[in-house]
């Protein structure tokens, strides 16, 4: 593996990312207002309260796509050594991403629109499928081993 502590410190910023989105949920409620792990996300996530997970009645600190695509990022990233072999020196990982972005786009368009309405499980799902796009198509910057 080339990069290894870059690796190793994106992965461990990953992890953090994906407990501080987590929100009240593991740190304790705030007595002051607004959470701060709520404030450290205000600027990137609109978090609308009906677009938020919740677990016994507790909001996460970002909204379900937002959650996905930090849930996907770890979950790629910890899948890079394992999908190194079938992603050198290949095109597809670059093309599902796109796939990815894609599928976004028109998921908010289709919404937009009024031709669905997107619920939590959807803005998750493709939120980690994006996110996890993103680690395995920059994989060959750890695993560039020319074939």
């Amino acid at each position: 593996m080339q990069h290894r502590a870059l690796y190793i410190v994106s992965l461990l910023a990953l992890i953090f990312l994906v407990l501080v989105s987590l929100g009240e949920i593991i740190w304790g409620s705030s007595q002051n207002g607004l959470h701060w792990t709520s404030r450290m996300f205000y600027g990137i996530c609109h978090q609308i309260p009906e677009r938020t997970l919740e677990i016994n009645g507790v909001l996460m600190a970002v909204n379900a796509r937002c959650f996905g695509i930090f849930a996907g990022l770890l979950a790629g990233w910890l899948l890079i050594p394992a999908v190194s072999g079938l992603t050198v020196q290949k095109k597809w990982p670059v093309q599902l991403f796109f796939v990815a972005m894609l599928l976004q786009i028109i998921d908010y368009t289709g919404n937009l629109l009024g031709f669905w309405t997107n619920t939590n499980l959807s803005r998750l799902s493709l939120g980690l499928f994006f996110g996890l796009s993103i680690p395995v198509a920059i994989s060959d910057l750890f695993y560039n081993n020319k074939k």
